[in-house]
């Protein structure tokens, strides 16, 4: 497959999964801003997202991951397509790895974290263990 027809493949997986999740796309500016909210790196803009949406461009990985996170896919699939399997499939492995791949990036988010934030954490995870005793 010639990389055009990579990155027209590509925008029409993640065209099918903002579909499903709801968020549609007729605004690209309401999915860069949902996505950024999400990703931990620098923003991306609106323009960035026009050219996943319409088949220009293929993010790096780490923004893959954080789309498939987010919408509830494979990054493999996601990203190559392979295995064309219904999205719903997908999405319930994706959801028992979910908690694996969180529970490997937990420290590193946490460190990045405001102290305030950090503070607030601690205090939710106590009450959790004080609820879980009882």
């Amino acid at each position: 497959m010639s990389l055009m027809n990579e990155k027209e493949a590509f925008g029409k997986r993640l065209t099918r999964l903002l579909n499903d999740a709801g968020v549609g796309i007729a605004s690209p500016t309401h999915v860069a801003r949902e996505f950024n909210r999400r990703y931990l790196g620098k923003p991306v803009t609106t323009q960035a997202v026009r050219k996943w949406l319409n088949g220009e461009a293929i993010p790096a990985g780490d923004k893959i991951r954080t789309l498939a996170k987010w919408l509830k896919a494979s990054p493999h699939w996601l990203h190559y397509g392979e295995n064309e399997k219904s999205a719903v499939g997908l999405k319930v492995e994706e959801e028992q790895s979910t908690y694996e791949e969180d529970a490997v990036t937990l420290p590193e988010d946490f460190q990045r974290l405001t102290t305030q934030h950090k503070l607030m954490v601690c205090e939710i995870v106590r009450a959790l263990l004080r609820a879980g005793k009882r």
